[in-house]
C-alpha cells in the first residue's frame, strides 16, 4: 500500500520541482513504470510514471521500531533523518523528519559553484486497522527550504509545500469483488523568489502559489484467471503569482505583502480499466483510459480550452526456465503542463502558448532477462513515435530581450539498456549496465534536444564479516547531437558536450543489527565535468558564469545510523 498525490511545484523557472519536496530515504521502495505501460497511475506522462512508496504495516506486539540517522560531508553538507513507526492491532502510526542542508560546492578545479540550500521535511500519518483487511490512514506532511542556484541571479527565498492526505482501503476477498481504495488529497505550494540582497538599482522577485486536491476510487475484480482494476480520479489546480516589476524598486515586504492573482488553473477527470489474464507461463496485461481536462487562462490574455485525451496500452509477458520475456505498446496522450501553456507566443510575446496542442506518444517496449541466481542478464529496448511533441525553444523579441516559446513538431526516439549482474564468488560481486538514447526532430530534420549521451556504469561490491566496500565507475561519452536553443521545460542544449569518467568508493560497518557506519568518495580523482543535460551559469554572488553548470569535485560523506 502508499499514498498517492500530485506535487507540482509552483516556480515558473523550476526552482521547486516535485524532488524539491522528496527525501529518498524516507520511503520503502521507488518504482519506475518505464514508457507508456500502465494507465492506473493518471494523468499518464508519455516517458513513464515513478512511484514513491511508503509500506503500511499492521502491528502483533506494540514494539516501537526505527531508526536514526546523520550524515556529515565536504561543503559543509549535513543531513539528518528520523524514522519512528509504532503500534498494534488496532492502530499505528509512523513519523518521518529530516533536515538536508549544504553549502556552495567547488568544481574540480577548485571554482566555486553557488549551490547552498537548506531544506527540510516532516511527515505524520496516523492508521486506524479496525480489522485484518481494513486500514483508514489519515496523514499530514509539511516541507520547506532555501536555495540557491549557479544557473540564476534570482534565490529561491521561500520553497514551502504543506500537504494532506485521507486513505481507505478494504480487502473483500469474494467470489469477484477483491478490494477497493480511496484516497483524498490536498498540496499547497508556496515559492518566493528575488534578488532584493544584491542592492541593484532595479531589483525584483516574484511571489507564486500552486493549490491542488483531488483524489481517486479504485475497485479490483477477479474473474479466474482474469483480473480487472478500474477506478476514476480527478484533480483541480489553480497556480498564482504576484511580480514586483523592476522598475518599481519595491522592497521583500512589498513583495511578501503583494496580493496573488490566478494566472492559470485547470481541473481534469480520468476513468481507466487495467486487465491482466494469466497465462500458462506468463500473463497479457492491458489497459484504456480516458481524461477530460477544462483549462482556464487569466493572464495576461482570458483564454479557455477543454481537451478530451486517450490512452492506452497492451503487453505481454512470458517466463520459462531462467529466461523472461515482454513486449507492449503503449498509446498516451499528455496535457500540455503550466510550463508549456505560458511560454511566450513567437509571433506576439506578450502573449502565451495556450493554444499547444496535447502530446501524442506510442511506443514500442520490449525486453529480456535471464537470471541462473549467479548471473543476471537484462535488455530493455523501446521505439516511439511522437506527434506533437512540445518543443521549448530560445528566441529574442523584438525590443532584443531573451524568450522562450513552445510549439509542436514531430519527433522520434528509440534507445536501450543492456545490464549484467554476476555473483563472482560468494562474497563478491559486479554489475555492469549501459544505456543509449537517440532522438530526432522529424519537423525540423534534425536532432532532438536534450538527450542524454551514451552511459555505461561498473560497480563491485565486496563483503567479509561486518565490512562492505563498493565501488562505482562511470563513464559517459560526449554529446554531439545537438540542437542549440532548443530543448524542454527542464533546460535547452547548450552546445556539444565533452565525455568524462568518474569513481567513487564507499565502505560500511555495522555492529550487531543495531549500528551502522559508512563513508564515501565521490569524483575521486577531482574531476572538472559537467552533465550534458546542464544549465549555463548566470551572475550571481559566487564564482563566475560558467558555459555549463559544473559538479561537485572530489567530496567525502560520513554518515553514522542507529536502528531499533
Amino acid at each position: 500500500m502508499c499514498r498517492r498525490d500530485r506535487t507540482y511545484g509552483a516556480c515558473g523557472g523550476r526552482m521547486d520541482p516535485p524532488t524539491a519536496y522528496i527525501y529518498p530515504e524516507s520511503y520503502d521502495s521507488i518504482e519506475v513504470i518505464k514508457g507508456p505501460q500502465s494507465v492506473r497511475h493518471g494523468p499518464v506522462g508519455s516517458a513513464g510514471t515513478v512511484l514513491f512508496n511508503k509500506d503500511r504495516r499492521t502491528y502483533v506486539e506494540a514494539v516501537p521500531t526505527g531508526r536514526a540517522s546523520v550524515t556529515a560531508g565536504s561543503f559543509e553538507r549535513l543531513d539528518y533523518i528520523v524514522d519512528l513507526r509504532a503500534g498494534d492491532e488496532s492502530y499505528y502510526m509512523d513519523l518521518d523528519a529530516n533536515q538536508s542542508s549544504s553549502s556552495h560546492y567547488k568544481d574540480g578545479n577548485g571554482n566555486p559553484v553557488q549551490s547552498s540550500y537548506d531544506r527540510r521535511n516532516m511527515d505524520l500519518a496516523l492508521g486506524w486497522t479496525p480489522t485484518d483487511d481494513t486500514v483508514i490512514e489519515v496523514s499530514y506532511g509539511k516541507s520547506d527550504g532555501d536555495a540557491e542556484y549557479a544557473d540564476r541571479a534570482y534565490k529561491a527565498r521561500e520553497i514551502e509545500n504543506e500537504n494532506y492526505t485521507l486513505l481507505v482501503e478494504h480487502e473483500f476477498n469474494g467470489d469477484y469483488l477483491q478490494s477497493i481504495e480511496f484516497q483524498a488529497y490536498s498540496n499547497d505550494n508556496d515559492h518566493v523568489m528575488d534578488d532584493f540582497d544584491k542592492n541593484l538599482p532595479n531589483n525584483s522577485g516574484a511571489h507564486v502559489n500552486r493549490s491542488t486536491y483531488g483524489g481517486h476510487l479504485w475497485g479490483e475484480f477477479a474473474i479466474g484467471d482474469v483480473t480487472l482494476t478500474t477506478g476514476m480520479d480527478m484533480q483541480d489546480s489553480t497556480h498564482q503569482i504576484f511580480k514586483v516589476a523592476p522598475n518599481l524598486d519595491s522592497s521583500l515586504d512589498d513583495l511578501m505583502a503583494g496580493k496573488l492573482s490566478d494566472d492559470l488553473s485547470y481541473q481534469q477527470f480520468g476513468s481507466f480499466a487495467e486487465l491482466e489474464y494469466l497465462l500458462d507461463e506468463g500473463r497479457l496485461v492491458s489497459g484504456v483510459r480516458y481524461d477530460r481536462w477544462q483549462t482556464d487562462l487569466f493572464l495576461p490574455q482570458q483564454q479557455k480550452r477543454k481537451d478530451d485525451l486517450y490512452s492506452g496500452f497492451i503487453r505481454i509477458e512470458y517466463a520459462f526456465d531462467y529466461h523472461q520475456y515482454y513486449m507492449g505498446v503503449g498509446h498516451a496522450e499528455r496535457m500540455p503542463d503550466y510550463w508549456e501553456l505560458t511560454k511566450a507566443k513567437l509571433s506576439q510575446p506578450t502573449a502565451k502558448t495556450f493554444d499547444i496542442s496535447p502530446e501524442n506518444t506510442t511506443q514500442l517496449d520490449f525486453g529480456w532477462i535471464y537470471d541462473n541466481d549467479v548471473v543476471t542478464l537484462s535488455s530493455a529496448f523501446y521505439y516511439g513515435e511522437i506527434k506533437d511533441y512540445i518543443l521549448i525553444q530560445a528566441f529574442k523579441t523584438p525590443s532584443g530581450d531573451k524568450s522562450q516559446t513552445a510549439r509542436n513538431i514531430d519527433a522520434m526516439i528509440w534507445g536501450g539498456e543492456l545490464g549484467l549482474a554476476w555473483q563472482l564468488t560468494e562474497n563478491l560481486d559486479s554489475q555492469i549496465s549501459l544505456v543509449y538514447a537517440h532522438g530526432k526532430n522529424d519537423t525540423d530534420n534534425m536532432a532532438l534536444a536534450q538527450v542524454s549521451p551514451l552511459e555505461g556504469r561498473l560497480t563491485m561490491d565486496y563483503n567479509v564479516g561486518n565490512w562492505h566496500f563498493g565501488l562505482l565507475w562511470r563513464l559517459v561519452d560526449n554529446q554531439k547531437r545537438v540542437a542549440l536553443g532548443q530543448g524542454n521545460i527542464s533546460g535547452i542544449d547548450l552546445a556539444e558536450s565533452a565525455g568524462f569518467g568518474t569513481l567513487a568508493l564507499n565502505a560500511a560497518w555495522h555492529s550487531g543489527e543495531h549500528v551502522r557506519f559508512s563513508f564515501g568518495v565521490e569524483n575521486l580523482f577531482d574531476r572538472e565535468y559537467a552533465e550534458h543535460i546542464s544549465k549555463s551559469g548566470a551572475i550571481n554572488d559566487v564564482g563566475l558564469p560558467m558555459a555549463r553548470v559544473n559538479e561537485p569535485g572530489r567530496n567525502a560523506w560520513l554518515k553514522m545510523e542507529y536502528l531499533f
